[in-house]
């Protein structure tokens, strides 16, 4: 899973100044929005440097990383790249006055995605109950919660 990706579309979608600005103002009908993000992810960060990804190819089109002998390449393994873009990504969203949510949805939640949701945030869920509950629990925190097309 790539999850860097996922936090920049997410927070590009939200975003007051971003490419979808003219829909995300920071009021409506005089009242303040609050935006928030929830990241979902079934899996840890998995990254393959062979697989055609966003980027493309990794070690070929080095869009995002490189990798090479001799100190050529990046310091960081594809993981740590990856895990490293997910954390300025999210830092980046909540900037934005975003709050950020995360379900970790059959697997673990690792310390990148606890550290960007913070403290009361995230969740793991192991299955769809689990899932359902969490959803719950994050709408019973969010204050006159409206959804909007």
């Amino acid at each position: 899973t790539y999850h860097d990706i996922g936090m920049i579309w997410g927070g590009r979608l939200l975003s007051p100044t971003g490419i979808f600005a003219d829909e995300n103002s920071d009021a409506a009908n005089g009242r303040e929005i609050s935006r928030h993000l929830i990241f979902l992810t079934d899996g840890q960060t998995a990254t393959l440097d062979l697989s055609y990804g966003t980027y493309g190819v990794e070690p070929l089109d080095e869009r995002r990383w490189r990798d090479g002998p001799g100190g050529s390449g990046s310091s960081y393994s594809l993981t740590e790249t990856v895990e490293n873009r997910f954390a300025f990504a999210c830092e980046e969203v909540k900037k934005k006055n975003i709050t950020v949510w995360v379900i970790a949805f059959g697997t673990d939640l690792n310390p990148i995605m606890t550290a960007c949701a913070g403290e009361g945030h995230y969740f793991a869920a192991a299955d769809a109950d689990e899932l359902s509950a969490t959803f719950a629990t994050i709408a019973e925190q969010l204050g006159e919660l409206r959804v909007t097309r």
